[in-house]
């Protein structure tokens, strides 16, 4: 027979010591352990218990069927997030590890146990033991079904342990999911920063201009979701993002990558204060972006200076207007209309425009100014 997990009992206060006393009793009565050595086995997985709670922090006892020489035993995995046992209480004269439990100590678990392995060390310990009955009952799946029948009466007598066991055992799980989450936005933090370097060491290393260009762009769309990104990560709530502040990163990023040749132009950003959903505020960035890419592209030619301002009003609940404008050149009236243009950039902003049911407006008389006017956000 294989292993069986039975049943875990979290191990965080004393009252937790009580739970894992029935756990123990019902089972050693399934396995018909004699009077003796279910005193003996229980005694045992208390002093584990009581070590756990006392000494590591918060620790997790599981309870399984397996084999031992042929024979069915109760198997313990007792597991906390202290830090690790001394070497004197591992010791044959140690001190018992739990100053309010039976005096076994460690040894005296090791005695009673048929099976003893203890790992420890800073980051905690884990200790596997095995307890034998003098009943020779063979392994079988109706002893399996035997033992969580017995526990399923033992809850339905203390509803309110059980549950709240159940509880305890989803919250972990919320918590380890939102750690794993973190570590993933971490990492993905760190590769989108990697990407930024990448692209920018290519940059330089580029001698066509036609590669340095794409490479500029690419830096700049890169560069934006890597700052949305770390404001998502940053904020008191992982799904908004502070538009203002991701505005003046994308600004920023724009006027070091389109930095050198012969034009020095400068960004203004002016943002009300909006706090807005991650998705819907990186859209905005990277439209932003894409706006003043074709402004550096196209806006100042045979000039040396130039100025783009991004300006956005407004609020979720009543709608929010984006207004980018530049005081170059402007639009010939016979010029074909940037809105129609193919290109990856222009097809970006529309995509993303229509998705969000804005509006888009173009007037190239003075300069360049591009209005998009987003409707309320349900």
């Amino acid at each position: 027979m294989k292993t069986a997990r039975l049943t875990t009992v979290t191990l965080e206060k004393s009252a937790d010591v009580a739970r894992l006393r029935d756990v123990a009793m019902t089972l050693t009565n399934v396995l018909q352990f004699g009077a003796f050595e279910r005193t003996r086995t229980v005694t045992a997985v208390v002093e584990l218990g009581r070590n756990a709670i006392e000494h590591g922090q918060k620790g997790r006892a599981t309870f399984s069927l397996i084999e031992v020489n042929g024979k069915s035993a109760l198997g313990l995995l007792v597991t906390d997030q202290g830090r690790g046992i001394p070497k004197g209480n591992l010791a044959p004269d140690g001190p018992p590890a739990s100053s309010t439990g039976m005096g076994l100590g460690l040894r005296g678990v090791q005695r009673i146990a048929a099976r003893f392995d203890v790992d420890t060390g800073h980051e905690g310990t884990r200790i596997d033991a095995a307890f034998l009955p003098s009943a020779a009952l063979r392994a079988s799946p109706q002893l399996i079904d035997q033992a969580t029948g017995a526990l399923d009466e033992l809850s339905a007598k203390d509803p309110t342990a059980a549950l709240s066991e159940q509880n305890r055992e989803l919250a972990e799980s919320i918590a380890d999911r939102d750690l794993l989450m973190q570590e993933l936005h971490h990492r993905t933090g760190n590769n989108l920063a990697l990407i930024v370097a990448l692209i920018r060491m290519s940059k330089s290393q580029a001698e066509q201009d036609e590669t340095q260009q794409v490479l500029t762009e690419l830096e700049v769309r890169v560069g934006s979701l890597a700052k949305a990104h770390e404001l998502m990560q940053r904020g008191a709530d992982a799904g908004q993002v502070d538009l203002a502040e991701m505005l003046d990163e994308v600004a920023k990023t724009s006027e070091r990558a389109f930095s050198g040749g012969g034009l020095s132009a400068s960004i203004e950003v002016s943002c009300d204060e909006l706090q807005l959903d991650s998705k819907f505020a990186i859209d905005i960035g990277l439209i932003v972006g894409e706006l003043i890419t074709n402004a550096f592209k196209h806006a100042f030619v045979g000039r040396d200076q130039g100025l783009i301002r991004v300006e956005v009003t407004g609020d979720p609940m009543q709608g929010i207007a984006l207004l980018v404008s530049d005081n170059g050149v402007g639009l010939p009236p016979d010029a074909e209309r940037p809105e129609r243009s193919n290109s990856l950039g222009w097809r970006m902003i529309r995509t993303l425009t229509f998705q969000h049911d804005a509006t888009l407006t173009v007037d190239g008389t003075n300069g360049m100014s591009l209005q998009i006017k987003f409707p309320p956000q349900s």
